[in-house]
């Protein structure tokens, strides 16, 4: 079969937009796989009822978490939260977050909840960021986690995870030579989507993050979970936390913690 001097001339010319083509396509559904809206199953929409009714609205499309310390946020500042039910319910909690001083060679950041709990974080500077020890500050106790273990990370799409299998230590706060208990955990957040959420601070359009820890730490067998809605320029504006590990040893485990933002923080 004979080749024009036309055919010569415009398929090769024709070829590098044909696969620029091909390429932009991809591009366009990847984009498109990445925002999916995602409504959440029953038993997530049942363990987030204890928000209370109109908190949880539509779900939105979900793109790649971004700037994970805007989403903490990694800032000093002030937040005020309500506790939706239990034995506390309508009770105002207090939150703070610090940077941690001194040469530690990090960037350390501490969120307290007042008179519950300091949580420790370390921020890599790559949109990692990782949780490595928790005070209870009623009993006096800090736990150690080896390795620490990541609470979001950039380029986490829909239905991604972080696992990992993490050796606990619980010591004395006041003497960290006194071991009380140890353990190890497997530790999985799930990014499960983004939702609109309503709270008393306004309307906000957010990621949720779903946590579940299975392990033993001293005489606990811990079985637990919770949900964080993340907001940008905000931080978590509606939660079910999750217990800490020395809620099994000290405390009633089956008490979850539901609230709702009141006044955002942030400088």
């Amino acid at each position: 079969m004979k080749v024009s001097w036309c055919e010569r001339i415009v398929f090769p010319a024709l070829l590098p937009a044909i696969i620029l083509m091909g390429f932009l396509f991809l591009a366009v559904c990847e984009d498109a796989s990445a925002g999916a809206m995602v409504e959440l199953n029953k038993s997530d929409r049942d363990a987030l009822a204890l928000l209370g009714g109109g908190v949880v609205g539509k779900a939105l499309p979900a793109l790649p978490i971004r700037d994970t310390a805007g989403l903490m946020p990694l800032c000093e500042g002030k937040w005020a939260y309500r506790i939706t039910a239990g034995a506390r319910t309508g009770t105002r909690q207090e939150v703070s977050i610090l940077e941690t001083k001194g040469n530690h060679g990090q960037d350390l950041w501490h969120r307290t909840i007042a008179g519950n709990c300091t949580d420790f974080f370390s921020s890599d500077g790559k949109g990692v960021i990782n949780l490595i020890s928790e005070i209870d500050l009623e009993q006096n106790v800090i736990t150690h986690y080896t390795p620490m273990f990541p609470i979001m990370f950039d380029g986490m799409k829909t239905g991604d995870a972080s696992q990992v299998e993490t050796a606990v230590k619980v010591y004395a706060l006041h003497d960290p030579t006194h071991l009380k208990y140890k353990g190890r955990l497997k530790v999985i957040h799930t990014y499960l989507g983004a939702y609109e959420i309503t709270v008393p601070a306004g309307k906000y359009e957010t990621v949720l993050i779903r946590s579940s820890y299975v392990g033993k730490v001293g005489p606990a067998h811990v079985v637990d979970g919770g949900y964080t809605f993340y907001a940008r320029g905000v931080g978590i504006v509606a939660s079910v936390e999750r217990m800490h590990v020395t809620a099994f040893l000290f405390y009633d485990k089956r008490t979850k913690t539901p609230k709702v933002l009141i006044q955002r923080g942030g400088s």
